[in-house]
């Protein structure tokens, strides 16, 4: 059975390595560890389908749904996803059939946008190729940095030395998680193939998210990015995920309720104001590998999450 801690983000399901369980870095340390929860539970993420890694594109063939198909699906997966965050193919079925209007806005404001015409164009995919230029970076900045105790975990501490990119620090989320960027679910009940791919894209963006913001992947990191991807894109999954935290449905404790309410939202409030419409969308994260993290983060208008203090 699957453990109360493995929760669900942008329709697929992502587990973490218990800190006890994660890979000893030891040129690396993260002496502000935030309050987020109860990390989560290791798990191979494998396409329930293939039985083989997915790139999160495409899935088997189905046919459309009818409108009492669709408001059944949702009705049904919206009450399994918020009794149990675990069941990914739940989370992964309301995102679809509740997200065409917010996908085409997405996909409308990202053809008014330079880069996000680009991403349009290209279609780029985050697979293992982005993730082995972005190991390639981590392992330079390794070799380059005579300082054993810069940190690029999340969160990245205020004191950290400048310089990391956004490339290595990503790299680093990947490594120190256990994570690999092909393990999503594919698309299944999007049938217009330009929305799948922004549904895709959103999905497969999570991870860089994760690290522009500091988030780690616990139930309340989880919640905390949840409220400001609704802010950025008004997808219907964003708000069910982000309710229902706050509400209590994703078994969050009090004292971690308390943190959401008083903490984790406002500052999703304030950095979503903030930020251009649709920025998280609209940057192309592979021709920013290079990037200083700091410099991105600064860009977009991107305040790193509070840590405990």
């Amino acid at each position: 059975p699957m453990s109360r801690n493995m929760i669900c983000n942008s329709g697929s399901i992502r587990y973490g390595l218990a800190r006890s369980c994660r890979p000893c870095l030891r040129s690396f340390s993260s002496p502000a560890e935030p309050f987020y929860g109860s990390p989560r539970p290791v798990s191979a993420r494998y396409d329930e389908w293939s039985g083989k890694k997915s790139t999160g594109l495409t899935a088997p063939a189905l046919p459309p749904l009818s409108p009492l198909q669709r408001i059944a699906t949702f009705v049904h997966s919206s009450v399994t996803a918020l009794s149990d965050p675990t069941r990914a193919d739940a989370v992964a079925a309301v995102g679809e059939v509740t997200g065409a209007f917010a996908l085409s806005r997405i996909r409308a404001g990202m053809e008014r946008d330079d880069a996000g015409r680009r991403i349009l164009r290209d279609r780029p995919v985050v697979d293992e190729a982005v993730a082995e230029r972005a190991r390639l970076l981590l392992r330079q900045r390794r070799d380059d940095s005579s300082d054993s105790n810069v940190a690029f975990s999340n969160p990245v501490n205020s004191g950290r030395q400048r310089g990391v990119t956004f490339g290595a620090a990503y790299a680093h989320f990947l490594e120190s998680h256990g994570f690999n960027p092909e393990e999503r679910s594919p698309i299944r009940f999007v049938e217009d193939p330009g929305l799948a791919y922004v549904m895709t894209r959103y999905r497969q963006c999570h991870d860089y998210w994760h690290v522009l913001t500091g988030l780690p992947p616990t139930v309340l990191g989880e919640l905390a990015l949840k409220w400001l991807e609704l802010m950025q894109t008004g997808l219907p999954l964003a708000a069910l995920s982000a309710t229902g935290g706050a509400l209590g449905a994703s078994g969050l404790s009090s004292e971690e309720r308390t943190a959401l309410r008083t903490v984790y939202i406002p500052w999703a409030l304030k950095v979503g104001t903030r930020m251009k419409t649709n920025a998280l969308m609209c940057t192309y994260y592979e021709e920013e590998l290079e990037t200083d993290l700091d410099a991105l983060r600064e860009r977009l208008g991107i305040e790193p999450a509070p840590t405990k203090t």
